[in-house]
């Protein structure tokens, strides 16, 4: 998601603007904008993308077409997850990458798709 927060905030400063101002604009803190920018917090809502284009004036829609590019790859509830715990997630993944390929299609079998089974 940084990829997301990295072209927001070229596009704010492009557009001289300040996190408070955009922040005031969308109805979120300086400090949530700040972490969108930074890669710590999610792509917000669309329709808060959208208003964050109009306040920048960013009429290419590159704001929005990333947005939905990055939206429809994690579904909401993984998301979440990662914005709730991300030091949990993160080891979770670490550790993962140190197994050999049939713990990894062991752990797959059982917590796949769907979650335990």
């Amino acid at each position: 998601m940084k990829e997301f927060g990295e072209l927001l905030k070229a596009k704010r400063l492009a557009a001289d603007k300040t996190l408070r101002e955009l922040g005031a604009y969308v109805n979120f803190s300086v400090s949530y904008i700040s972490d969108i920018e930074h890669g710590r917090k999610g792509v917000p809502d669309l329709e808060t993308v959208r208003k964050m284009q109009e306040f920048l004036g960013v009429y290419d829609n590159s704001l929005v077409n990333l947005a939905s590019k990055l939206r429809s790859k994690i579904p909401p509830e993984l998301t979440q997850i990662f914005q709730e715990r991300p030091q949990q997630v993160s080891e979770l993944l670490y550790r993962l990458g140190d197994l050999p390929q049939e713990q990894l299609d062991e752990i797959y079998e059982k917590y796949g798709k769907r979650g335990p089974q």
